[in-house]
């Protein structure tokens, strides 16, 4: 019998893209692990990011798309709409589609986030 459930790990498995290398202060380590292409996943996108202390994503959105953010460790702060909110580990975040956010590690360790898609959207592309 197939077994069809998956057992990932982020440093062996993912598909891994460094995004921001252009613009200092917005590096950050991608490590994709699921969509359609890596697992024949039908509805999700999710992976890891990794941001170093003070780095940040881009201003960026995923229209049509819903995202959940889980904090595995770090913290930071969510930037969206004018508004800045403070997050640790453990906390988790829902982002509606199209909503425009930013990430950003406002702490002194990395911060380590799990971001969840679906239906599967685009990341950003700096």
């Amino acid at each position: 019998m197939l077994i069809k459930i998956k057992t990932l790990n982020p440093f062996k498995d993912a598909e891994q893209m460094w995004l921001g290398l252009d613009t200092p202060g917005m590096i950050r380590k991608v490590f994709r692990l699921v969509n359609h292409e890596l697992v024949d996943s039908k509805h999700f996108c999710a992976g890891v990011t990794i941001f170093e202390p003070g780095e940040a994503s881009s201003v960026h959105s995923h229209p049509g798309s819903e995202e959940i953010d889980f904090i595995i460790k770090g913290s930071g702060e969510l930037v969206s709409e004018g508004e800045r909110r403070s997050f640790v580990e453990n906390d988790l975040m829902f982002v509606p589609e199209g909503v425009e956010h930013q990430h950003i590690n406002t702490g002194n360790e990395p911060l380590w986030l799990l971001w969840i898609y679906s239906p599967q959207g685009e990341l950003p592309k700096s």
